[in-house]
């Protein structure tokens, strides 16, 4: 954060109404001054390169163009001094994971007190981390249920990391042999060593995998 008074910010929702409503909330506060608002990720990131006083901007993960995951990692790589904090209604560990490695900052689900918005805010702008404790109950779990430690635990080869990409976009067989230049025999004895080294009794245990750490 700058050394000012106030903490810039954008908010990014494509709901009209819930925009409005955080708008008149957090403009109580004469520590955080709203700068601008968006309705998807290609308005932010229209909206940053024209303005250099941002210093946060908030988004919700469901937006339409561009999504909160993907917007967060174009502004961390574009826009590295600006901070991030996702606002969502979604708390599944998948979500959370994908978030922390784009670089979020904070995470806060929809229905948290603008009181705790607006300690996030404050906090992240000083470069703290912030998530509500809700969102790290759910990231705990996930990463220490005996399904995850055992998941985690899997041997997976960087060639066994790449057919289950694509198998969780939907390739077929032959598909995922010619993208790897190599036999459809190959690719079903790394889907058969996959299955087994992760536990996954068919294809849809291995999408299920790829969700959960991040591979779509």
């Amino acid at each position: 954060m700058h050394k000012k008074d106030k903490v810039n910010i954008i908010i990014a929702d494509d709901h009209q109404m819930f925009l409005d409503g955080l708008c008149s909330l957090l403009e109580r506060n004469h520590k955080i001054n709203i700068i601008d608002i968006a309705h998807n990720g290609n308005e932010v990131l229209r909206l940053l390169k024209h303005n250099k006083m941002v210093d946060l901007v908030i988004s919700d993960i469901s937006m339409p163009n561009m999504d909160g995951i993907e917007l967060t990692k174009i502004i961390k790589k574009r826009f590295p001094k600006i901070f991030v904090i996702a606002l969502s209604m979604y708390k599944q560990s998948q979500y959370i994971n994908k978030l922390i490695k784009s670089g979020v900052d904070g995470y806060l689900l929809k229905n948290a007190d603008i009181e705790e918005l607006e300690v996030a805010i404050l906090k992240v702008a000083k470069g703290e981390k912030y998530f509500s404790k809700e969102v790290m109950e759910e990231y705990m779990n996930s990463i220490f249920s005996p399904l995850s430690i055992k998941k985690s635990q899997a041997k997976l080869s960087k060639r066994e990391l790449q057919v289950i990409e694509l198998i969780a976009k939907e390739f077929t067989n032959n598909q995922i042999a010619d993208k790897l230049c190599i036999s459809t025999y190959t690719v079903d004895t790394h889907r058969k060593n996959i299955m087994q080294k992760i536990q996954a009794k068919n294809t849809a245990g291995i999408v299920k995998y790829a969700i959960q750490h991040g591979f779509i």
